[in-house]
Parts: structure tokens; C-alpha cells; sequence
């Protein structure tokens, strides 16, 4: 454990200083670490999450939801952080299955949980959770007013710059769903300047799904100020970055990028261009077993 926190410190200490390359090597120790002691000390919910996240991997949902929820009845006794977890990680794969409304039910749950935490990462992740679901159901006001939460729950310093890059994208996101493409653009602008200096890492794990969320929210607001073709280079930008990430809902984020690729590329004419898009988007639900998008 000794060593452990060593690892923390030294990750916290070369993030205040700006020296990303080494905070990010400093991250992935942290990361090994925890998992090695996690895996000497495995607890009963931690197996279950390994089982869920294999059968997820091969896409058995189904398989995966109940042993999800045997989590869910593992952590409800001990309450808030890993109740409020487990509710995401099922509220997660019910949205990834389209079974939308429980899964929107599911965050909020979770995000009334992590606010009793009082730990900022945990409501954070929460209300992210909760306004990407809100999204899919339609709920544009209610994603906003989560959205605006996740900004404001983020404690100040330079260690949580990427956070803030993460909610400032997801609210220019809410916003555009909203019909605030002024809104959208200076949130957008905002999330740049925090991820400027690290344009250089955008390519690591840790940085390469923010820079996904950034150009597909930048692609939405293109295509809002009536510049399909910079709407259409934005989300190409998004799926070179979704590229780079593995597993099932990677793989999902994925195919919905595709998708917007195909809308897009059918409204400037490349109706070649459109069909390889949905076709690769297609094959990528067909090997998660999962079913076309309308």
C-alpha cells in the first residue's frame, strides 16, 4: 500500500507540474498497482464485475444483466459508493441494449447515491452518466441540468483539468441538444483550451475518449451553422480517435460515430462514402449482438 500511495503522489505531483508524459506513466502505475492488490484481495463484487464484463465482451447481455444485479444486491447493504457504481455499470448496459428508460431510472438512482458521497469524482461520473442517458431518451432539458451539475461539482487545480474538459464538452453537447448553438460553441472553446496543452497526449488512453466526445460535439454543431462539410471532417476527426479504443462499448460509440458519418456523407452527395460508413456501423452491432439502430 506504501507503494501505492507513492504512485499517487507521484502522478498528483507531475500533474500540478504540467508534465503530462510523466503524470500519464505515473497514472498507468497507479492503475497496475491497484489492480495487483485488487486481484490478491479480490471481494465477492469485484469477481461478479469481472464475470459481467467477460460475458459483455462476448455479448451476452442478458448473462451480463443478472449478474449485474446480483452486484447491485451485493453493494445495496453497504450502500452509496458501490451501490451508486454498480447502478451505473447496469444503467450503462441497459442504454447500450436500448432499453433506455431503465436505464435513465438506473442513473438517477446512482446519481442520488453518489451525491451522498460528497465525492466529486463519483457525482460527477453520475451525472455524466445520467445527461448521456437523458440524451438518448430525448430529454434535452433534463440532460442540461445534469450537464450543468457535472461542470459545477469539480473541484478547482490543475488535477482535474481533464475532468473539466470532460463536462464542459458533455454541457456544449446539452446545449446543442437544447438549441443553443452560441452556448455550445463557447463550452466547446472552453473544453479546447483546457486540452490544448495536451494535444500531444491526445492519442493516450486516458485523453483519446475526450477528444472523441470533443470533435463529434464539434461535428452536431457544424452541421447546426449549416457547415455540412466541416460537420462531416469533425466526426471523421471523432472516429479516428473512437478507433483507437477496445471493448464493447467502445465498439458501440463507435458505430453510432459511423453512423453520423453516414448521415453526413449522404447529405454532401458520397453515397459511396455513406454506404462503407453504415456498413462498418452495421457489422459492429451485428458482432455485439446487438440490434440495428432505427
Amino acid at each position: 500500500m506504501k507503494g501505492l500511495q507513492e504512485a499517487v503522489g507521484a502522478w498528483a505531483g507531475a500533474t500540478e507540474a504540467g508534465k503530462t508524459q510523466e503524470a500519464h506513466a505515473a497514472a498507468m502505475q497507479v492503475l497496475l498497482m491497484a489492480g495487483v492488490e485488487a486481484l490478491k484481495h479480490p471481494t465477492p463484487s469485484l469477481l461478479l464485475k469481472q464475470e459481467a464484463d467477460d460475458l459483455e465482451s462476448q455479448g451476452d447481455w442478458a448473462a451480463a444483466e443478472t449478474v449485474r444485479r446480483k452486484i447491485l444486491a451485493l453493494e445495496e447493504p453497504a450502500g452509496s459508493f458501490g451501490l451508486a457504481k454498480a447502478q451505473m455499470d447496469l444503467s450503462q448496459l441497459l442504454r447500450l441494449v436500448g432499453r433506455l428508460d431503465e436505464a435513465w431510472q438506473l442513473a438517477v438512482a446512482a446519481t442520488a447515491l453518489a451525491r451522498r458521497t460528497e465525492l466529486f469524482p463519483l457525482v460527477f461520473m453520475a451525472l455524466a452518466n445520467e445527461a448521456h442517458c437523458a440524451l438518448d431518451q430525448g430529454a434535452s432539458p433534463e440532460a442540461l441540468v445534469a450537464a450543468s451539475e457535472a461542470v459545477q461539482v469539480i473541484e478547482p487545480g490543475k488535477l482535474h483539468e481533464h475532468m473539466r474538459a470532460r463536462a464542459l464538452t458533455l454541457h456544449a453537447r446539452c446545449l446543442l441538444a437544447n438549441h443553443d448553438a452560441a452556448g455550445a460553441d463557447l463550452h466547446l472553446r472552453l473544453s479546447r483550451e483546457l486540452l490544448q496543452p495536451h494535444a500531444g497526449d491526445s492519442m493516450l488512453p486516458g485523453t483519446v475518449g475526450i477528444f472523441a466526445n470533443w470533435w463529434e460535439v464539434k461535428s452536431g454543431l457544424a452541421e447546426r451553422q449549416g457547415d455540412l462539410e466541416g460537420a462531416l471532417a469533425a466526426i471523421t476527426r471523432a472516429i479516428e480517435f473512437r478507433r483507437l479504443r477496445e471493448g464493447p462499448y467502445a465498439l458501440f460509440a463507435l458505430a453510432r460515430a459511423l453512423e453520423e458519418l453516414g448521415r453526413f456523407s449522404k447529405a454532401t452527395s458520397d453515397f459511396a462514402g455513406e454506404k462503407h460508413a453504415l456498413t462498418e456501423a452495421m457489422s459492429i452491432r451485428k458482432d455485439l449482438k446487438l440490434a440495428p439502430s432505427n
